[in-house]
């Protein structure tokens, strides 16, 4: 147990990380929205370097949701543990938020890459490239916690089965 209090605790510890930037989100995109001049420095994307006006504003409003729910995957993951640590293992929230978790991800992953495909089409510069990127782990990670949803569920029915028999 000793190992999922150090998880806990790096999860905690990250969860706040990642909240804080979720905080000053949304009132930078406002301010960007309201007054962009005002803003003391400057966006240096590579898919930000050609837009403004309406069209930035929705590409930092889509981003915005997709990290949103990356932060709520790993709010579902904190609280996840937390039922481990009360070693409640096949409870049904721990099978749900397993597969919010997953959920949230793949929409995380779709919204997430919105933007810069939409961008890679108008300037027409599409590139298809392999490797090991961000974005393939977190398309990963969000099928794996469906998958281990599931298995979750199986092995909970597999134990209720057993314990009828006894």
């Amino acid at each position: 147990m000793k190992r999922l209090s150090t998880l806990k605790t790096i999860t905690d510890i990250l969860f706040v990380l990642a909240v804080i930037p979720a905080i000053f989100g949304l009132p930078f995109i406002l301010m960007a929205a309201i007054m962009p001049e005002r803003i003391p420095f400057k966006l240096n994307g590579d898919e930000f370097a050609t837009i403004n006006g309406a069209e930035l504003i929705i590409s930092l409003l889509v981003i915005y949701l997709s990290y949103a729910l990356a932060v709520y995957a790993l709010y579902l993951f904190k609280k996840v543990l937390e039922s481990f640590k009360k070693k409640r293992f096949f409870d049904d929230v721990v099978i749900l938020s397993f597969n919010q978790m997953g959920k949230a991800l793949l929409l995380s992953w779709i919204i997430g890459i919105l933007p810069s495909l939409y961008y890679n089409l108008v300037d027409g510069s599409i590139k298809i490239s392999i490797g090991f990127s961000d974005s393939l782990f977190t398309l990963g990670l969000g099928f794996f916690f469906i998958v281990l949803s599931d298995v979750f569920l199986m092995a909970k029915k597999q134990k209720e089965e057993n314990d009828l028999t006894i």
